[in-house]
């Protein structure tokens, strides 16, 4: 890996110069190791079969006879995922520190950097794979109405399997947050920790809103195609702006930004953990999965944790604090284990209550409608062979290879809930994509007779796929432990489109009604792009893009996106549902603190990478500021 990296900072440098010709011959012998890594990567996902439980059983005495680490670490990090990797990074800053970072994941690899190979990704033992519990108003194309939630398992954690969209959200969602008694986390206050993350290289630039110079490189796509041109007119038709929608006003029509750097996928492993790693008060152990806090019942002090690695458990100390940054359903899932929840969840489970608080309880997951397509009118688009792909990719770092296909990004209002009138409640995304064949969708658990109505039909076509995101949720969902087992995956009931006013519907379908007046634009048709005409099964009886249609459609393609949040929700001591405070750490609990997406007590209006990301360096600044002036 550290070859290739070398090799695409030289290329990288060859750009920066404007050299037209560099000695290419380092790459060569890259082509073929790195067409057989691709292949592997495929193979497995096409073949992989994912276990929603386990029959592995931690006894008793296994747990009692772990194995004790004899270091004594100052603070333990939980997850080493988009924002245990910042964590660990900035915590480590302080050499006097002795830090822990365990990571039930492994460690990314050469295919894992290429951004095409992003959705490859989620059918491989690099997602959990968690799947909901049986939908009615949502899930319906899938097996048993079971919608798999998309989460990254490795060192990065869902910034090493998401699409590398990179978004802060709106500043009215954290002026929402500190209106709920959340002192210090308005806009004006995450605003320098959202530009100490950035080295962002795009154009134009505004230096009170971006920064250069900071660990995560941020660019536009490598490689667009002419699609992204029409969006941006086809916007402009429809009187929708131009916009950085990480900049002034988030409202509009956008390229996107990404978390790449010269055409790869880079994570937050890549930007926090590998030039920490070598630190020698970090020790980063991935495969290492965490089965549960020890505190002490008297105090409610924590000890540190228990952790699973190579079929032994371990006891791992912490003298300062332990801070859970395991994503929003493993940070719940570990809180519950250890006794901090409902009191009939811990009671149902036989599990020592340890302190009543609201975890789980506060479900919000984004939900996204993908049956929209648009094939063009061509039977074929030329393309290139996958070795002149690599070939592109390897010795320039450029072609389709560097894309996630992501062309254009669309926050738009329907005015659908009549409040906030800049506010989008609707993000659009406009993929580019290409011969769709079932093994695509393995990840996700989508029935054959449902993948066969819809999209078999485009397997010869390149098309174009429109994404429409609910950002505000009303419909909040919950999570329970399945078992006492911690190997055993939760129970997830996200509830989508259950709101009794039916607002999250009626937006979804707004949504849609906004993308495909998009499509009936002068700029759009230019592209050659017609609507994917075929019916989902189960909405085949009724006439093919009527309200009615549509109206059905969503019920079975509505499915979660990866963002997650609310499992352990921000809130002062009067909020009875909260389980943190604005300090992050948990209420009633000593030096425990959660720091990842669980703590959201808002919805967010866009992905959650670089919330999270935003999280831990809050987070770190909070920790350092209390233990270096307060001991």
């Amino acid at each position: 890996m550290l070859r290739l990296c070398v090799l695409f900072a030289v290329v990288c440098y060859a750009f920066g110069s404007k050299s037209e010709t560099w000695p290419f011959e380092l790459a060569d012998r890259f082509i073929e190791q790195f067409d057989s890594n691709v292949n592997e990567l495929r193979n497995l996902a096409n073949n992989y079969h994912r276990e929603e439980s386990t029959t592995l059983r931690l006894e008793e005495n296994t747990l009692t006879e772990a194995i004790e680490d004899p270091t004594h670490y100052d603070f333990i990090i939980v997850g080493g995922g988009t924002s245990g990797s910042v964590l660990a990074n900035r915590l480590s800053e302080v050499p006097e520190w002795k830090i822990l970072l365990l990571e039930a994941g492994g460690v990314e690899t050469k295919a894992t950097r290429v951004p095409k190979n992003w959705e490859l990704l989620r059918n491989t033992h690099f997602n959990w794979g968690f799947r909901t519990t049986p939908q009615n108003y949502s899930c319906l194309a899938m097996t048993d109405h079971k919608c798999t939630i998309p989460s990254g398992r490795a060192l990065g954690g869902t910034s090493t399997i998401n699409s590398m969209v990179y978004t802060r959200g709106n500043p009215l969602d954290y002026d929402i947050w500190a209106d709920l008694g959340n002192k210090g986390w308005c806009w004006s206050d995450v605003l320098p920790f959202f530009k100490k993350i950035e080295d962002a290289n795009f154009e134009p630039f505004d230096k009170k809103l971006h920064h250069r110079g900071g660990l995560q490189h941020l660019q536009h796509p490598q490689h667009l195609t002419h699609l992204s041109e029409h969006i941006l007119e086809s916007a402009k038709e429809l009187d929708i702006e131009a916009v950085d929608y990480n900049g002034k006003h988030q409202l509009g029509a956008s390229i996107p930004q990404l978390s790449t750097d010269c055409g790869q996928r880079f994570s937050a492993s890549s930007a926090y953990l590998e030039c920490a790693e070598k630190r020698k008060n970090l020790v980063i152990q991935p495969l290492a999965q965490v089965l549960k806090i020890l505190i002490s019942t008297h105090t409610k002090e924590v000890k540190g944790v228990q952790y699973l690695h190579d079929g032994k458990v371990f006891v791992a100390k912490a003298k300062k604090e332990v801070i859970l940054a395991a994503g929003a359903i493993n940070t719940a899932k570990i809180l519950l284990l250890s006794g901090i929840g409902p009191k009939d969840e811990c009671e149902k489970h036989s599990i020592d209550l340890v302190k009543d608080l609201h975890v789980g309880l506060n479900l919000n997951v984004r939900p996204t409608f993908l049956g929209l397509d648009f094939l063009y009118k061509e039977h074929e688009v030329p393309h290139k062979s996958e070795h002149e792909l690599y070939e592109e990719y390897l010795k320039h770092g450029k072609g389709p290879l560097t894309s996630p296909g992501v062309e254009g990004l669309l926050f738009l209002n329907t005015g659908v809930s009549k409040e906030h009138p800049e506010y989008p409640d609707i993000e659009l995304q406009v993929v580019s994509k290409s011969h769709p064949k079932i093994e695509d969708y393995n990840w996700m658990k989508i029935s054959k007779v449902h993948y066969d109505s819809i999209w078999k039909p485009l397997e010869d076509h390149h098309y174009v796929k429109m994404l429409v995101t609910l950002n505000h949720p009303a419909s909040k969902g919950v999570l329970k432990l399945h078992t006492t087992n911690p190997l055993d995956y939760p129970i997830i009931e996200p509830h989508f489109l259950t709101d009794e006013d039916e607002v999250d519907y009626h937006t979804l379908l707004a949504g849609i009604h906004k993308a495909i007046k998009l499509s009936h634009t002068k700029a759009f048709g230019k592209t050659g792009l017609i609507i994917n005409h075929h019916p989902i099964h189960g909405c085949d009886s009724i006439e093919f893009g009527t309200d009615s249609y549509w109206e059905c459609a969503v019920k079975y393609l509505v499915v979660p996106t990866e963002d997650v949040s609310g499992t352990a929700r921000m809130g002062p001591a009067t909020d009875h549902e909260a389980v943190v405070d604005n300090q992050l750490k948990v209420h009633g609990i000593h030096k425990l603190r959660v720091a990842d997406a669980s703590i959201l007590p808002v919805s967010i209006t866009g992905n959650l990478m670089g919330v999270s990301m935003m999280i831990g360096e809050k987070a770190a600044h909070m920790i350092i500021e209390d233990w270096t002036t307060d001991h």
